[in-house]
């Protein structure tokens, strides 16, 4: 039966986690995994040079392994075109979709920020614009997710954002309509894909879970206070686990 690890992790902020972020990566390296995700918020403030250290310690000990990438807050809209041009490395998904081949699977995987319940103040001072971008985006991500659920063995989300509230309980209430939006939740259960991954709930309590038979994990390094590892597989007995 195929299988794959997944290493998962978000909100390093660039050297603010660093040290957190490292050291549960040393802990792990004997278990070599198949794919990585960075769901956002790897660097503060959109400082590109901070993801070089990140990058260079997972290289160091996995070449090979393919990084996939989401944009989170901090990656600035004003950065990502650096990011992408400085870290080849990395295959970002930017409302948008690819297909890797992991262990004979055909896994496909969206990426996307996500959709925020309500603009923070800032984006209501400075980026008007993303409220539309919200209320759009959810089709957007329909479409994609239920082209890639036909196309591939294994499907996954990836968001910045929360595509629930479930799993960014924990944070202060008022802060909650700022971490994700439940909108993106009649998606997940429309389409189904395996395996959902989001960040930006750094105090969330509840990490995990289940939307529908959707695995859904906040990734948020600070959260979490190390790295995610799912492992899935098919056929339909997809599971997965914490470490």
């Amino acid at each position: 039966m195929s299988s794959i690890k997944i290493y998962a992790v978000g909100d390093v902020h660039g050297s603010r986690y660093f040290s957190l972020f490292l050291a549960s990566f040393k802990s792990l390296i004997n278990l070599r995994p198949d794919l990585i995700i960075f769901a956002g918020d790897m660097i503060d403030e959109g400082n590109v040079k901070e993801l070089r250290m990140i990058v260079d310690s997972i290289k160091s000990k996995f070449r090979d392994v393919p990084i996939v990438a989401v944009f989170g807050n901090e990656e600035y809209h004003e950065v990502e075109e650096k990011l992408v041009n400085e870290y080849h490395e990395i295959l970002w998904l930017n409302d948008s979709p690819a297909i890797i081949y992991v262990n004979n699977l055909k896994v496909g995987v969206v990426g996307s920020r996500g959709v925020l319940e309500r603009l923070t103040y800032w984006q209501r001072k400075n980026k008007p614009t993303l409220e539309q971008v919200y209320r759009e985006r959810p089709t957007i991500i329909r479409k994609l997710l239920s082209n890639v659920k036909k196309a591939t063995d294994l499907a996954v989300f990836i968001s910045h954002y929360a595509p629930t509230l479930t799993t960014v309980r924990g944070e202060p209430e008022k802060a909650i309509p700022f971490m994700g939006s439940k909108h993106m939740e009649d998606v997940l259960k429309e389409v189904k894909p395996n395996i959902v991954v989001h960040a930006h709930a750094h105090n969330s309590k509840i990490l995990e879970a289940e939307l529908d038979y959707v695995k859904i994990y906040n990734v948020s390094l600070p959260a979490r206070k190390g790295i995610t590892v799912i492992n899935a597989s098919l056929p339909k007995d997809l599971a997965g686990y914490i470490r």
